[in-house]
């Protein structure tokens, strides 16, 4: 049988344990520690070496019962393996880390429940503000940040909501961009993937293209429009429905670029050619897009700047200065090889 061995447990080194090293208070090994002024340079220097060689690391919790502040922002995203999500997340940490701020990020998956667990656990874990990526909570966060007196800001809700602080891409004008750019290549007969009405941004972008349809004295038709998921399996399943109609469409405009990459898959599985059968466009312009054959015509919406501007607006409101929201971004079309005259 083996041999049971028992560890000691490693325990953390204290302001107590340089102090008793050194042969002084601990209350001057903690304002050594703390560059303050009235102590010599001298024994300064001797106890920050002594810290270094015993290995003290400063409490992040002793500190925060001192400043009031943790110097830490919880990140809830709907999951880590959406392409648009992992643009936007690299641009938070990064503004965060520039004012001395960590980032805790968790998953809500799109479950109410599951994303006022993980706000609420941050608020916990007493946060100095919280950013929430595609939530689904609607108006609580209003109420929530009035009550907590945390700063939230959300990025793209799912759900309309009346809470002030948000920032989202100009999803009408996008949707407009992508189908008058179709219309200008001569198609009439344009086909929308989208998602289900509940979706506010997905809504929005149903609005644009009609509203750009309406624009040119297009007839809307409802045959021309089928409910994805937002992923490449709808985007498949609702090419197929479209190219299976009596009358099918010469262009697609897609929800976001994974439909539209599932709009492909399905478009091939039919020998249907991209472009020269359908014109396809989708939305957001993730890495990926560029690198599918043919690569992808899309509608850019920033990520960097919109992870860049929610951080700002988050620190902005944890500073107690004005911020402007909500904040809505500016669209653009990047023409690629999927789209093409009629």
């Amino acid at each position: 049988m083996g041999k049971t061995v028992t560890r000691t447990p490693v325990r953390r080194v204290t302001i107590k344990d340089i102090a008793r090293e050194a042969g002084v208070s601990p209350t001057t090994v903690s304002r050594a520690l703390n560059d303050k002024p009235d102590i010599s340079d001298g024994t300064k220097a001797r106890i920050h070496a002594l810290a270094q060689e015993m290995g003290y690391v400063p409490s992040a919790i002793a500190r925060s019962l001192v400043t009031q502040r943790t110097r830490t922002i919880g990140l809830a995203v709907r999951t880590i393996s959406d392409l648009w999500v992992a643009e936007i997340v690299p641009a938070i940490e990064s503004v965060a880390r520039e004012a001395d701020y960590e980032v805790f990020l968790s998953c809500h998956y799109a479950a109410a429940e599951l994303e006022k667990r993980v706000v609420e656990t941050f608020r916990n874990r007493q946060v100095d503000g919280i950013i929430v990526i595609s939530s689904i909570a609607g108006d609580e966060y209003r109420l929530l940040q009035a009550k907590w007196n945390v700063p939230i800001v959300l990025i793209a809700p799912l759900l309309d909501t009346t809470h002030h602080y948000t920032v989202c891409a100009d999803d009408v004008e996008g949707a407009q961009l992508a189908t008058d750019h179709l219309i200008a290549l001569g198609h009439r007969r344009i086909g929308y993937i989208g998602v289900p009405s509940w979706v506010a941004c997905g809504q929005r972008r149903l609005d644009g293209y009609r509203h750009a349809l309406l624009a040119q004295d297009i007839p809307y038709d409802p045959c021309l429009v089928v409910l994805g998921d937002a992923h490449e399996q709808g985007g498949l399943e609702g090419m197929q429905l479209l190219m299976a109609l009596l009358q099918p469409p010469t262009a697609v405009f897609c929800f976001n670029d994974l439909t539209a990459i599932g709009a492909l898959r399905g478009a091939r599985l039919m020998n249907v050619r991209i472009p020269e059968n359908v014109s396809l466009v989708g939305f957001d312009d993730v890495p990926l897009a560029q690198h599918i054959d043919p690569p992808l015509t899309t509608i850019r919406q920033d990520m960097d700047e919109i992870g860049r501007r929610a951080c700002q607006m988050v620190l902005d409101l944890m500073a107690g200065h004005e911020t402007v929201a909500p904040l809505v971004m500016e669209t653009r079309l990047v023409v690629r090889k999927s789209s093409d005259r009629i």
